[in-house]
């Protein structure tokens, strides 16, 4: 897919990633319909970038259909092939059996339900151009799987899954429509300080086994890659048509370590252990 001319949405647009894939899209020339649940971070990349191209913005749920029906509307207005970043997600640390009903609705809604939701509302307008790109933000998580973030690996696992699904399925009906799936390891982003907000949460309470793991998750968010470093990796791969979008290759090796775990019937790994 050619980026001059196109227009891409961009969920989550006001985190970290989600704010470098606008910046990187934008620098290429790409029009831009962006959209956050908070209205001032996604306000602060509207002002940002909108005197380098066209920016629209919408604040909304990514687990609404309804949401996402308006920004590709948004898109199909401003006109051109779109590129489909589905980016938004959040993480809340917690043994599986202790997390509450809420806390699994809100990781279903943001990380799974917002790809598929994404995913329905795009690909019709793609399939019937015959042009288009969507790409699915997974994660690490979604190829090896960590204790005390069930939801988060749960909802990861089948991102990886539907990515993979929908490439099959494009390649039959629409050849010049192609997905992505990105699996980052440790990025330097506020996704911790994020999910609590779209929780409602001020105060994380974790039980003294599960503390030790929250802090190995934001040391590596802190001291992760820089969010451009996956900005620039998608961008790559939209340009080369490449499913698999790995930005650290160490990810790889630990999903291969996995699989030759399972082929050779022992336990998986504790990476946290």
């Amino acid at each position: 897919m050619e980026l001059q001319g196109a227009v891409a949405i961009v969920t989550g647009a006001g985190g970290g990633i989600g704010s470098a894939v606008a910046r990187r899209l934008a620098a290429e020339g790409v029009s831009l319909v962006l959209a956050d649940r908070d209205a001032e971070s996604l306000g602060a990349i509207e002002r940002e970038l909108e005197h380098e191209v066209v920016v629209v913005s919408r604040v909304g749920d990514v687990g609404d259909d309804s949401h996402h029906r308006e920004l590709v509307d948004a898109a199909t207005r401003v006109g051109g092939p779109i590129l489909s970043v589905l980016n938004a997600g959040v993480y809340l640390p917690g043994f599986s059996w202790e997390l509450s009903e809420e806390q699994w609705d809100l990781h279903v809604r943001a990380n799974l339900w917002g790809v598929v939701h994404g995913i329905r509302a795009a690909v019709p307008a793609m399939v019937e151009r015959g042009e288009g790109h969507v790409v699915g933000m997974a994660s690490g998580a979604g190829l090896v799987a960590t204790p005390a973030l069930g939801a988060y690996v749960a909802t990861k696992h089948a991102v990886v899954g539907l990515m993979e699904s929908l490439h099959h399925e494009l390649a039959r009906v629409a050849p010049g429509v192609h997905a992505s799936v990105v699996c980052p390891g440790n990025v330097r982003t506020p996704m911790a300080a994020n999910s609590l907000a779209a929780a409602g949460v001020e105060e994380e309470r974790l039980r003294a086994e599960v503390e030790p793991v929250a802090r190995t998750i934001r040391a590596g968010n802190d001291a992760g890659e820089d969010p451009s470093t996956v900005a620039d990796a998608i961008v790559d791969a939209v340009l080369e048509q490449r499913f698999w979008v790995l930005p650290q290759p160490e990810v790889a090796f630990a999903a291969l370590d996995r699989v030759q775990r399972l082929a050779d019937g022992r336990p998986p790994i504790d990476l946290f252990g």
